[in-house]
């Protein structure tokens, strides 16, 4: 005889498993989170980081500094050293290192060798290593013993600890295994001392972590990470809603929408990037200040932050936030209250009367919010009879023409971090031909860079810091449009932690 009773369970358990499946909370079952990242990621080298929004977390899940941020703050904390000295003359930091810790895939244990050879690769001029600069006055770095380990400054740093060693240019990378695979496979085979440690880099570009068993610290109750690169927050949030990714961005057009639903959770931070408007200045026709100056006033950022953001991310001022050490507030170059005739004037003496004849090359992302900006900017341009072509490339691409300086002008988002050293680094002479993309050159803000870098008086560094914004705005090299905003969103099931600025931490995400 069939029992009806057990007929009515066993469909009952099929219900429930195929609604489990539906709404993905198998994916926690199964212990992994699905994590969005905005794009691909190029490289999972700390040393030689070229995304930040797609490679920092990754990164920052698979290794470990000698110090890092206190969760959820910005505060300076001790990880892999547990304790440090610094010299009387600020040029000697000797740091005490924790004992038994171990690198992935039984790479042995992490000593003072690993920290002097991730920092003096850094600054070996062979190298040519982007984050060069986040250590310029690092000088040497001397073994006293497997757990004692001193930094040598030619000057005194003052970002040291505030953003060269808690950020990537920080993270310890073994030193047994980049010397066995180069650094070239090491990109793509990362090792470090992390929570999670790195399985493999699939068809579709996403990035499987799995726990670290020898993990020194406490263990993340995700034993899996798998991060998807999405390129446009819409393609977020149509995976979020279906269930494919646990955490992503939401568009701010969607945002309280979706905030709003009850299987879903949503949050806004304030970013500490800055997104701007990057003239070449070596490249004709934008060789010419006139012309630029001309440019600052046609392109209308309130129309950017409308049209790309919803009004929800506030207008940049400064490459910097407020509340930084160095602030300054560059003039708005409003059109309106400038006058139309006097930005015909400056188009005049640029050798464009009435705009004829100028053609510009814009090169931008391939992601709707990207094409949206250039869309306005287009337009704006169109009313000064001036025409733009709009190039808009993948990620790799783009960087190559970035690099080459092919293009008139472009948009650009750059991760800033809260030491101001670190933000203006890229616009120094050396990284022309890396992530310099004014392509400008100006020896007195070289100084004034390197002057400020070694100075550890507050007041003393913002008044460098502020007369080299003035040499920039002066120079009409570029415009800020805003610092933006991040959006993150996850499943109502998770209880996730981020960075101040909105960087998800995966391993200590909890389940509620």
């Amino acid at each position: 005889m069939i029992n009806s009773k057990r007929i009515i369970t066993i469909s009952l358990i099929l219900v429930l498993l195929l609604t489990l499946i539906g709404t993905g909370t198998l994916s926690a079952q199964n212990n992994r989170l699905d994590i969005a990242i905005p794009g691909r990621t190029q490289t999972l080298d700390p040393g030689f980081l070229q995304r930040v929004l797609s490679e920092w977390p990754v990164m920052n899940s698979i290794f470990n500094g000698l110090v890092k941020y206190e969760p959820g703050t910005f505060e300076v904390v001790p990880d892999l050293a547990h304790d440090w000295e610094i010299s009387d003359d600020d040029r000697e930091i000797t740091f005490y290192l924790r004992e038994n810790v171990q690198f992935h895939r039984d790479y042995g244990e992490f000593t003072a060798a690993d920290v002097k050879f991730s920092f003096e690769r850094i600054i070996d001029p062979e190298a040519n290593s982007p984050e060069a600069p986040s250590f310029v006055q690092l000088e040497k770095v001397e073994i006293i013993d497997d757990y004692t380990v001193k930094l040598i400054l030619e000057e005194p740093m003052g970002r040291l600890f505030t953003s060269t060693l808690p950020f990537n240019a920080g993270l310890i990378v073994s030193k047994e295994a980049v010397e066995e695979m180069g650094r070239e496979d090491f990109a793509s085979n990362p090792v470090g001392t992390g929570p999670y440690q790195f399985e493999r880099w699939d068809v579709n570009d996403n990035i499987h972590l799995s726990y670290h068993d020898n993990y020194w610290g406490e263990e993340p109750e995700f034993k899996e990470v798998q991060f998807m690169p999405m390129a446009d927050p819409t393609s977020q949030e149509l995976a979020l809603q279906s269930r494919e990714i646990d955490i992503g961005q939401l568009t701010l057009d969607n945002f309280e929408s979706i905030q709003n639903m009850e299987e879903f959770e949503a949050e806004i931070y304030p970013d500490l990037a800055i997104q701007y408007v990057a003239f070449n200045t070596t490249r004709y026709p934008l060789d010419n200040r006139e012309l630029r100056k001309a440019l600052r006033y046609i392109i209308n950022p309130d129309d950017i932050l409308i049209g790309a953001f919803a009004g929800q991310a506030e207008r940049a001022y400064s490459i910097l936030l407020p509340d930084m050490i160095g602030y300054w507030e560059a003039p708005a170059y409003d059109l309106e209250e400038a006058g139309e005739e006097y930005v015909w004037n400056l188009l005049e003496e640029a050798g464009y009367p009435e705009g004829e004849g100028l053609e510009l090359e814009y090169v931008t992302d391939a992601t709707e919010e990207r094409r949206m900006i250039a869309t306005i900017i287009q337009d704006q341009l169109s009313d000064f009879n001036i025409a733009m072509d709009i190039e808009a490339l993948e990620v790799g691409p783009k960087i190559d023409r970035w690099q080459e300086g092919s293009y008139d002008f472009t948009y650009a988002r750059f991760t800033n971090t809260v030491d101001p050293g670190y933000n203006f680094q890229w616009n120094l002479t050396e990284q022309i031909g890396e992530w310099n993309l004014f392509h400008w050159s100006n020896e007195r803000y070289d100084e004034l860079w390197n002057e400020a870098e070694t100075i550890i008086d507050e007041e003393v560094r913002s008044n460098k810091y502020i007369e080299m914004q003035k040499i920039m705005d002066e120079e009409a090299i570029g415009l800020w449009i805003t610092h933006g905003v991040k959006t993150p969103a996850w499943k109502v099931d998770l209880n996730p932690v981020f960075s101040p600025d909105g960087v998800i931490l995966p391993w200590l995400v909890t389940s509620r």
